[in-house]
Protein backbone atom coordinates (compact mmCIF):
# COMPACT_ATOMS: atom_id res chain seq x y z
CA UNK A 1 0.00 0.00 0.00
CA UNK A 2 1.29 3.49 -0.99
CA UNK A 3 1.69 5.92 2.12
CA UNK A 4 0.04 8.89 2.87
CA UNK A 5 1.69 12.12 2.21
CA UNK A 6 2.30 14.41 5.36
CA UNK A 7 0.54 17.09 3.79
CA UNK A 8 -2.66 15.29 4.52
CA UNK A 9 -2.21 14.90 7.93
CA UNK A 10 -1.86 18.97 7.56
CA UNK A 11 -5.02 19.55 5.62
CA UNK A 12 -6.93 17.02 8.06
CA UNK A 13 -6.14 19.45 10.87
CA UNK A 14 -6.62 22.84 9.11
CA UNK A 15 -9.37 21.19 7.33
CA UNK A 16 -11.26 19.46 10.62
CA UNK A 17 -10.68 22.50 12.34
CA UNK A 18 -12.47 24.30 9.59
CA UNK A 19 -15.47 21.66 9.86
CA UNK A 20 -15.46 22.88 13.77
CA UNK A 21 -15.50 26.15 13.55
CA UNK A 22 -18.50 26.23 10.59
CA UNK A 23 -20.39 24.34 13.20
CA UNK A 24 -19.90 26.43 16.71
CA UNK A 25 -19.35 29.57 15.24
CA UNK A 26 -20.04 30.31 11.69
CA UNK A 27 -23.26 28.94 10.71
CA UNK A 28 -24.96 28.81 13.94
CA UNK A 29 -27.07 32.13 13.10
CA UNK A 30 -28.69 29.76 10.77
CA UNK A 31 -29.78 27.17 13.39
CA UNK A 32 -33.59 28.31 14.63
CA UNK A 33 -33.37 30.31 17.26
CA UNK A 34 -35.51 28.37 19.91
CA UNK A 35 -32.18 25.96 19.84
CA UNK A 36 -29.79 28.86 21.05
CA UNK A 37 -31.44 32.06 21.84
CA UNK A 38 -33.13 31.23 25.32
CA UNK A 39 -30.65 30.28 28.54
CA UNK A 40 -32.24 26.95 28.70
CA UNK A 41 -32.04 26.17 24.91
CA UNK A 42 -29.90 23.04 24.09
CA UNK A 43 -27.69 24.64 21.94
CA UNK A 44 -27.51 28.08 24.30
CA UNK A 45 -23.66 27.69 24.83
CA UNK A 46 -22.80 28.79 21.18
CA UNK A 47 -24.00 32.20 21.97
CA UNK A 48 -21.63 32.18 25.12
CA UNK A 49 -19.01 30.61 22.91
CA UNK A 50 -19.19 34.01 19.76
CA UNK A 51 -19.51 36.40 22.98
CA UNK A 52 -16.67 35.08 23.96
CA UNK A 53 -14.48 34.54 21.17
CA UNK A 54 -15.33 37.85 20.31
CA UNK A 55 -14.25 39.60 23.36
CA UNK A 56 -11.32 37.96 22.98
CA UNK A 57 -10.39 38.36 19.57
CA UNK A 58 -12.28 41.28 18.71
CA UNK A 59 -13.25 39.78 15.48
CA UNK A 60 -15.48 42.57 13.58
CA UNK A 61 -17.24 39.62 11.79
CA UNK A 62 -18.77 38.22 14.48
CA UNK A 63 -19.51 41.78 16.13
CA UNK A 64 -23.12 41.84 17.02
CA UNK A 65 -24.21 44.71 14.65
CA UNK A 66 -21.80 43.91 11.74
CA UNK A 67 -24.24 43.06 8.86
CA UNK A 68 -22.25 43.18 5.73
CA UNK A 69 -24.29 41.35 2.46
CA UNK A 70 -20.90 39.91 0.90
CA UNK A 71 -20.08 38.32 4.20
CA UNK A 72 -23.37 36.62 5.04
CA UNK A 73 -23.15 35.50 1.16
CA UNK A 74 -19.64 33.90 2.31
CA UNK A 75 -21.53 31.67 5.22
CA UNK A 76 -24.22 30.61 2.73
CA UNK A 77 -21.58 29.33 0.61
CA UNK A 78 -19.64 28.13 3.35
CA UNK A 79 -23.12 26.11 4.42
CA UNK A 80 -24.36 24.86 1.32
CA UNK A 81 -20.68 23.48 -0.21
CA UNK A 82 -17.80 24.17 1.83
CA UNK A 83 -19.62 22.00 5.17
CA UNK A 84 -20.44 19.42 3.03
CA UNK A 85 -16.92 19.18 1.38
CA UNK A 86 -15.27 19.61 4.79
CA UNK A 87 -17.31 16.43 6.25
CA UNK A 88 -16.38 14.60 3.54
CA UNK A 89 -12.79 15.60 3.64
CA UNK A 90 -12.51 14.95 7.18
CA UNK A 91 -13.53 11.15 6.63
CA UNK A 92 -11.45 11.00 4.04
CA UNK A 93 -8.16 12.63 4.99
CA UNK A 94 -8.74 11.00 8.45
CA UNK A 95 -7.97 7.53 6.89
CA UNK A 96 -4.38 5.93 6.79
CA UNK A 97 -4.96 5.28 3.06
CA UNK A 98 -3.62 7.48 -0.01
CA UNK A 99 -5.83 9.98 -1.75
CA UNK A 100 -7.98 8.78 -4.43
CA UNK A 101 -9.45 11.14 -7.51
CA UNK A 102 -12.50 11.83 -5.85
CA UNK A 103 -10.79 13.09 -2.52
CA UNK A 104 -8.48 15.65 -4.51
CA UNK A 105 -11.44 16.70 -6.86
CA UNK A 106 -13.07 17.64 -3.17
CA UNK A 107 -10.19 18.89 -1.53
CA UNK A 108 -9.68 21.13 -5.11
CA UNK A 109 -13.17 22.49 -4.55
CA UNK A 110 -12.64 22.87 -0.68
CA UNK A 111 -9.34 24.64 -0.98
CA UNK A 112 -10.41 27.15 -3.67
CA UNK A 113 -13.80 27.88 -1.62
CA UNK A 114 -11.74 28.35 1.55
CA UNK A 115 -9.14 30.30 0.06
CA UNK A 116 -11.50 32.80 -2.05
CA UNK A 117 -13.49 33.32 1.82
CA UNK A 118 -10.72 33.62 3.49
CA UNK A 119 -8.96 36.33 1.36
CA UNK A 120 -12.03 38.50 1.27
CA UNK A 121 -11.98 38.18 5.34
CA UNK A 122 -7.90 38.87 5.17
CA UNK A 123 -8.64 41.88 2.45
CA UNK A 124 -11.36 43.44 4.63
CA UNK A 125 -9.71 42.69 8.41
CA UNK A 126 -6.31 45.22 6.65
CA UNK A 127 -8.41 47.43 5.17
CA UNK A 128 -10.17 48.51 8.37
CA UNK A 129 -9.70 51.38 10.72
CA UNK A 130 -9.01 51.10 14.22
CA UNK A 131 -12.90 51.91 14.51
CA UNK A 132 -14.02 48.97 13.02
CA UNK A 133 -10.72 46.34 14.82
CA UNK A 134 -8.57 47.65 17.08
CA UNK A 135 -5.17 47.83 16.50
CA UNK A 136 -4.01 45.20 19.35
CA UNK A 137 -6.32 42.37 17.86
CA UNK A 138 -5.90 43.31 14.22
CA UNK A 139 -2.67 41.62 13.68
CA UNK A 140 -3.43 38.37 15.61
CA UNK A 141 -7.00 38.10 13.33
CA UNK A 142 -4.47 38.62 10.12
CA UNK A 143 -2.21 36.40 10.81
CA UNK A 144 -3.19 34.13 13.92
CA UNK A 145 -6.77 33.43 12.69
CA UNK A 146 -7.50 34.05 9.13
CA UNK A 147 -3.89 34.00 7.99
CA UNK A 148 -3.81 30.11 8.35
CA UNK A 149 -6.94 29.64 6.69
CA UNK A 150 -5.97 31.63 3.48
CA UNK A 151 -1.89 30.33 3.32
CA UNK A 152 -2.84 26.26 3.84
CA UNK A 153 -5.97 25.76 1.74
CA UNK A 154 -4.20 28.25 -1.07
CA UNK A 155 -1.32 25.20 -1.40
CA UNK A 156 -3.79 22.57 -0.72
CA UNK A 157 -5.22 24.13 -3.53
CA UNK A 158 -2.31 24.03 -5.78
CA UNK A 159 -1.38 20.30 -4.26
CA UNK A 160 -4.52 18.90 -5.25
CA UNK A 161 -4.67 21.10 -8.56
CA UNK A 162 -1.00 19.17 -9.33
CA UNK A 163 -2.31 15.30 -8.32
CA UNK A 164 -5.24 15.50 -10.52
CA UNK A 165 -3.40 16.81 -13.21
CA UNK A 166 -0.75 13.98 -12.56
CA UNK A 167 -3.80 11.54 -12.65
CA UNK A 168 -4.81 12.79 -16.03
CA UNK A 169 -1.44 12.95 -17.50
CA UNK A 170 -0.58 8.99 -16.53
CA UNK A 171 -4.27 7.85 -17.69
CA UNK A 172 -4.14 5.90 -20.71
CA UNK A 173 -5.43 7.34 -23.39
CA UNK A 174 -7.69 5.31 -26.05
CA UNK A 175 -7.13 6.24 -29.56
CA UNK A 176 -10.34 7.76 -31.47
CA UNK A 177 -12.58 5.32 -33.36
CA UNK A 178 -13.44 7.37 -36.93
Amino acid sequence: MAQKAWRDWVYLAIVFTQLFGMLILDLAEFYPKSLYVSPSAPLHFLVTIRKTYVAQSGDPFFRDGYDAPWFHSFLFLEALAQMPLAAFLVSRLASKKPTSGPVEVAGLAFACLTTMGSLACFCELLAMGPEMVKTEHKSKLLYATYGPFLAVPAVMAMDMYLRLLSRFQSAPTKPKSQ
